[in-house]
């Protein structure tokens, strides 16, 4: 399983690289980047083609919400999952439109984490 997470407050995205890692046992060659930037974010989706994306919306180089399309039609993975992270909850409507498949708000829970993956592997 390859996952991206684009978020801009890095213990956060350690947080949850953790969590993913032990949680579903992640091992070489799967992989699980961590992004601080959208560019970057891209850069990596680019580069390993992920079956998930967890992209925050408030990025330091434009808006993640503006970008959702663009993750769910790129590169050769049909099916890839995109998860809208956020704490203004007023988004979720447009991320939902927009193609995203999940909106977790923030602070995050890790047991929706869990959830969103094993409502996916039934």
């Amino acid at each position: 399983m390859k996952i991206v997470i684009i978020e801009d407050e890095k213990d956060l995205g350690i947080l949850m690289r953790n969590f993913l890692v032990k949680q579903f046992n992640v091992k070489a060659p799967d992989v699980v980047k961590i992004a601080t930037t959208l560019h970057e974010g891209i850069n990596f989706i680019d580069q390993l083609n992920p079956e998930w994306v967890f992209i925050d919306n408030n990025l330091p180089d434009g808006k993640g919400i503006n970008e959702i399309e663009n993750i769910k039609n790129s590169g050769r993975f049909y099916n890839r999952k995109v998860v809208m992270m956020s704490a203004m909850t007023n988004l979720r409507e447009e991320a939902l439109r927009k193609g995203a498949d999940y909106f977790l708000d923030k602070p995050i829970s890790f047991v929706e984490v869990k959830n969103l993956f094993h409502g996916e592997q039934q």
